[in-house]
């Protein structure tokens, strides 16, 4: 569901005259060589920018960086890499949690409802 909320704000942001935050001032968080912390916080002057951002932290921080370490604990695989990546931008952490399971020989994870049948 929170997905689904994130996708929205990204869409609905990116069809309003000025609702997204320039590209440049966004790169700006990014740069080690510039005021990373200056960057974010400027940022914050755009409302889209801050619900689009909340939205991201409790979709893919929260509940699918959970589920990314749980899932590791439950099956023995290694995560601290799919969780960090996770945290930072999301879907690729996911996707390198799906190709950790993969190369160690786990398979891709299953539906938990599957066990409780």
């Amino acid at each position: 569901m929170g997905g689904y909320v994130h996708f929205f704000i990204v869409t609905a942001s990116i069809a309003q005259p000025d609702g997204t935050a320039p590209m440049a001032e966004f790169a700006d968080v990014f740069d080690p060589a510039g005021d990373p912390q200056k960057a974010m916080v400027g940022m914050m002057q755009y409302p889209n920018f801050v619900s689009e951002e909340w939205s991201h932290v409790l979709t893919w921080d929260l509940f699918v960086g959970r589920w990314i370490w749980l899932d590791g604990l439950k099956r023995g695989i290694f995560t601290s890499h799919s969780v960090l990546l996770c945290n930072l931008i999301g879907p690729p952490g996911l996707l390198l949690h799906w190709a950790t399971c993969l190369v160690v020989g786990n398979g891709l994870p299953g539906n938990e409802a599957d066990d409780l049948e």
